[in-house]
């Protein structure tokens, strides 16, 4: 019983929230929405702006800068098996989490120091300048994967 109005209790919360964003336009009968038209404005106007306060041509510029990226994920949906499509999306979601992580230089250069002691030829290995980005960003991938698993009960059959 109370999983049931639990349920129910869910299906109309979001509903609501589903109705109660009006629709401002469609591109191949696809809706789009008012929030994510309010979304676009912000960010092109850096949040100077509102959708309700363009002009009629205005908004429907904004529909259409939105118009293609329903489009791709119409297609993503439809041409990606659900593999790729759970790729793509634990791939947006790794990166959105790393980018609320922090790595410093000096961590950076302690992965690059060992690195480079591990190079069989050193005069291949690229200045740590030219590399410090993309082993921060690894690091803080590594920190999202060490917080994700810390709590997480693996076990193998």
């Amino acid at each position: 019983m109370k999983k049931s109005f639990l349920v129910a209790s869910l299906t109309v919360l979001l509903s609501t929230a589903i109705y109660a964003d009006s629709v401002v336009g469609s591109v191949n009968g696809i809706p789009i929405y008012k929030s994510e038209a309010e979304n676009a404005v912000k960010m092109l106007t850096g949040g100077k702006q509102t959708y309700d306060k363009l002009t009629v041509d205005q908004k429907k510029q904004v529909v259409s800068v939105i118009a293609p990226s329903k489009l791709v994920a119409k297609a993503a949906k439809s041409e990606l098996s659900q593999k790729e499509q759970d790729y793509a999306l634990s791939t947006i979601w790794m990166q959105k989490k790393a980018s609320t992580m922090s790595a410093t230089d000096a961590e950076a250069k302690v992965v690059y120091d060992k690195l480079k002691a591990a190079s069989k030829d050193q005069s291949k290995v690229p200045a740590f300048d030219k590399v410090k980005e993309t082993i921060k960003m690894q690091l803080k991938q590594d920190k999202v994967i060490q917080s994700i698993m810390k709590n997480a009960k693996v076990v193998a059959n």
